[in-house]
């Protein structure tokens, strides 16, 4: 622990000018429950969710947990005001709080502001710190939705000094595979179970359905690109261009995975096309005048997704490793995916075995895929119901959660 410290150290400069940026960019973030000052709070379960996306997935096994027990209070802590904002708009009965950056001091005190005894960690958002003071204040710690990358672990492996004492922090790890689940007792893990994916349990919202994006762009072909990093936002708009000589009307809608690249990926677009529109200041039944939409707003992922025929599953042309195609499938989407797809292999490995999906080995494949898919909206529609049942078939990875967890 004592190298884990020292990096804290190091990189505390870093860590303060975050929580400086997000109090100068978002009024309603308080810095101080980051610095470990909590208000007083007491409840029965506390779930941490990483941002959005954790929030998000966390849906299904909350309602549910909460049906079950409504009497019981919760809390739900998140790193990111984003992730705040979607806590307070799904969860308002919940409480809410920022989670501390993981110095020593800083949980420590926030801890002794915290009435709990359960502490459930979504996906593996894994503070050494946060978990070492939880076991000593004698909390109850599961990890669901648990999934490990070879990458990550292989990293792990590396210093295992640090990493075998903390895996076996945990209570127990509800993994997303087997493959998962055999990285974490590799690395020490008392119990691992293999529950699945809750996120094949997230419904989709009816706000989603009713809104129909897709219905208020008409009969124009759209594609889209869901949480692109660096380094594929370029290739889509070179793409979208060749697209655009054999189908004119057609509308890319470009989200970026990280918000701070949001003005980034605008000025690029504009460097390519004329009509280009923020989603911030142009509703959808208004993106008829544009050739490029810039998702520039937070937690309406499902939302772009339903306004698209086609889906490119950011983050997997590049080496970092793609995002999860469970949404697109959930919406009967027609989903390409790049080469790299190690953050979620084992789901879009069975979603590609069942030709679910379309995987792309370089920028020229893609654009290929899509000039074609364009076309051909009878394989569209046939790719996407394969992805809906394939997302339907895997559901029910709350209901095992709920049963494997000991709430008393």
């Amino acid at each position: 622990m004592w190298l884990y410290q020292a990096l804290l150290v190091l990189f505390t400069p870093l860590i303060l000018l975050k929580i400086r940026r997000f109090k100068k960019t978002y009024v309603h973030y308080r810095a101080q429950e980051a610095l470990g000052f909590w208000p007083a709070v007491k409840a029965d379960l506390w779930i941490h969710c990483a941002s959005v996306g954790e929030v998000l997935a966390a849906r299904p096994l909350v309602l549910q947990w909460r049906e079950k027990f409504p009497a019981r209070r919760l809390l739900i802590t998140t790193m990111t005001p984003t992730g705040a904002e979607q806590v307070v708009k799904e969860f308002p009965f919940a409480e809410h709080r920022y989670l501390p950056m993981d110095w020593s001091s800083s949980v420590s005190r926030a801890l002794k502001k915290l009435d709990c005894k359960h502490l459930l960690i979504v996906e593996t958002e894994l503070w050494p710190n946060l978990l070492k003071h939880a076991k000593q204040c004698g909390l109850r710690i599961d990890v669901v939705n648990a999934r490990l990358s070879d990458r990550s672990f292989q990293r792990y492996q590396k210093f295992s000094l640090v990493s075998r004492p903390l895996f076996k922090l945990p209570d127990s790890f509800l993994a997303h595979a087997q493959a998962d689940a055999d990285r974490f007792e590799a690395l020490g893990a008392k119990k691992v179970l293999v529950t699945g994916s809750i996120k094949f349990d997230l419904a989709v919202a009816p706000e989603v359905l009713q809104a129909n994006w897709r219905r208020q762009l008409g009969s124009r072909f759209v594609w889209m690109g869901g949480s692109t990093h660096h380094g594929e936002d370029d290739m889509l708009l070179r793409i979208h261009k060749v697209l655009l000589q054999k189908y004119p009307d057609a509308l890319l809608i470009l989200v970026p995975r990280h918000p701070e690249r949001f003005d980034v990926v605008y000025v690029l677009a504009k460097q390519s096309f004329e009509r280009v529109a923020l989603r911030s200041q142009t509703p959808p039944d208004q993106w008829c005048d544009f050739d490029v939409v810039i998702g520039d707003s937070m937690g309406e992922m499902m939302n772009y997704y339903q306004a698209c025929d086609v889906a490119f599953v950011g983050g997997s042309l590049i080496k970092r490793g793609g995002h999860n195609p469970i949404e697109p499938a959930l919406l009967g989407k027609a989903i390409i995916v790049g080469p790299h797809t190690f953050n979620f292999l084992d789901i879009t490995n069975q979603l590609l075995q069942v030709n679910g999906a379309v995987r792309c080995e370089d920028e020229a494949h893609l654009q290929s895929a899509v000039v074609t898919l364009a076309g051909q909206s009878s394989q569209r529609y046939r790719l996407g119901q394969i992805a809906l049942r394939f997302a339907e078939k895997n559901q029910g990875a709350v209901t095992r959660v709920l049963a494997e967890i000991d709430f008393r």
